[in-house]
């Protein structure tokens, strides 16, 4: 990503924004232009000369108020619409990774890069820019104004401001360097506070609560050094251009002075080639901070071109499952560990089937595969007569329905956790209500399917979380149901009830993890994998 190419892609917010910072600085340096006639005209004692230059800078100043307004309210909008768009373009890039793709970053670093480096690249990328911009015309327009006093002053001007624009550029890569260690930092810290504060309820089972204190701290400190770094390398190239700044100024006054001993200038002109000086120079000075700023948050939008695509991602297409599941020698290692080794097995379509197997025995694994999560098996794995890892995972994934251990609830209703914001029917709604168990609490709860589930479902149990999890993937009508201890959390009644609608069904191919396969389930069967 770069970081122009949003500017391009709302070019007509961006240059409303340019015409209303040309109108601003037009303004301003008309209104220092006629400090000089009203000093002039004070020398000259002509008080109406000099009250009808004072009700002209009035008006003018007016101006240069309102164009402040319409700069603060419409760049604000242009930054807002590129900073979405940026978010948009990350979330769309999650979209088309793959499983482990999307898991080699943790959930923290991607929140950081959604927030923090977003806030970022406001102030510091959007805002740097406007600001270079706004000082490139306002240079412009008083340069032309001094040329109009004289052109030595403009000569003199240029000449100062490039050895002003110089100097920071000592510490561009080192700048560079520290926003890129304050970014990686604010991940660091996004992700330890995640994880100590979601483990609240362990830490107060087990009296261990200062760890949230210890560990929040820890990763503070860090962040705070790797701010404090960045501050001083900011502030060695804020001083530089001081530096240039103050010499500027001083020396625009001298010369001016000389010019008017020479009877080259009106002595009044002074007064406005100072603040027409103090423009450029207070411009320039903070331009050479603005670029190394602007500059450094380039590693941020190269960052987020890490999220890799998936590879499977427009590969063969899966129209219609004709065929089920088979399993030749499959195998799978999680780095240097066996999990699955030279696994045989068929998976019919329509038919109904259990994984068992002792604990870490790869059951839960053998579902990823089947799921399309994990595509580094070996052997091979064929549905409807093609290679699993070669099928478009979104093809996939539009057949079969995954439900996990541990459903996760978005926050919102039982409705929308139904549905996720897609449209069905009353009817479809309903029967995945009565199919899931869920008609019961439904009918007792005071607002229905409007209840809301709390932050990540922690106002039901469960089990009642996973009879949602289920109502969300039954309502799809999916051809083939992939189940990991989808009622392990429910009371026996329920989770007959709910398997029995399952097996029940003809259309569906069903194979579940269960580590109670019940005789009323087994019975139902079509065949079991036993993991040893």
């Amino acid at each position: 990503m770069y970081m122009f190419k949003y500017i391009k892609h709302f070019w007509k917010d961006n240059l409303l924004v340019g015409f209303i910072l040309f109108g601003g600085a037009i303004s301003q340096t008309f209104g220092s232009v006629l400090t000089a006639s009203a000093f002039n005209a004070l020398i000259a004692f002509d008080l109406q000369e000099f009250v009808v230059i004072t009700l002209q800078m009035f008006i003018v100043y007016m101006f240069f108020l309102l164009f402040t307004y319409l700069q603060i309210v419409k760049q604000n909008q242009a930054i807002q619409k590129m900073v979405t768009a940026i978010r948009e373009d990350i979330t769309i890039r999650m979209e088309q990774t793959s499983y482990n793709g999307f898991h080699e970053k943790q959930v923290g670093t991607y929140t950081s890069w959604l927030s923090n480096d977003m806030n970022t690249i406001e102030t510091q990328t959007y805002s740097g820019i406007y600001t270079v911009a706004s000082g490139i015309i306002s240079t412009i327009t008083s340069a032309i104004a001094l040329f109009f006093f004289h052109w030595s002053l403009v000569l003199w001007s240029f000449i100062v401001a490039g050895l002003t624009l110089l100097l920071p550029r000592i510490y561009q890569n080192k700048l560079g360097e520290a926003a890129l260690a304050t970014t990686q930092e604010n991940e660091q810290f996004l992700s330890k506070s995640n994880d100590v504060l979601r483990g609240f309820d362990t830490l107060f089972s087990y009296s261990k609560l200062k760890k949230i204190t210890l560990d929040i701290k820890e990763a503070s400190l860090k962040l705070a050094n790797a701010k404090d770094h960045q501050a001083r390398v900011t502030g060695k190239v804020a001083i530089l251009g001081a530096l240039g700044n103050v010499f500027g100024q001083l020396s625009t006054l001298a010369l001016t002075g000389f010019l008017a001993f020479r009877s080259l200038l009106s002595v009044g002109s002074i007064a406005s080639t100072g603040g027409l000086a103090g423009t450029i120079f207070n411009t320039v000075g903070n331009i050479s901070q603005q670029i190394a700023s602007i500059r450094s948050t380039q590693p941020i939008f190269d960052k987020f071109e890490s999220i890799s695509f998936d590879k499977n991602s427009g590969k063969d297409r899966l129209t219609e499952l004709n065929d089920g599941f088979v399993l030749n020698n499959l195998g799978y290692a999680y780095g240097e560990k066996e999990i699955l080794n030279d696994i045989n097995y068929s998976f019919n379509l329509k038919d109904k089937y259990a994984i068992v197997g002792p604990s870490g025995s790869g059951k839960s694994t053998l579902l990823n595969i089947l799921n399309g999560k994990l595509t580094d098996y070996t052997g091979s794995i064929t549905l409807a007569n093609k290679e699993l890892k070669q099928i478009s995972g979104k093809d996939l994934r539009e057949h079969i329905l995954y439900i996990d251990q541990v459903p996760y609830l978005f926050e919102g209703t039982i409705r929308y956790n139904i549905t996720l914001g897609e449209e069905f029917s009353e009817v479809e709604l309903k029967q995945a209500i009565i199919d899931s168990d869920l008609e019961e609490l439904v009918r007792k709860l005071p607002e229905g399917l409007d209840t809301s589930v709390g932050e990540a479902g922690r106002s039901f149990s469960g089990g009642q979380r996973q009879r949602i999890a289920l109502a969300r993937g039954l309502i799809r009508g999916k051809n083939c149901i992939l189940v990991d201890e989808g009622t392990s959390s429910l009371d026996e009644e329920s989770a007959v009830k709910i398997e029995d609608s399952l097996l029940n069904n003809p259309t569906l191919t069903v194979i579940m993890i269960t580590h109670h396969l019940r005789p009323s389930t087994e019975n139902k069967l079509d065949g079991i994998l036993n993991l040893t």
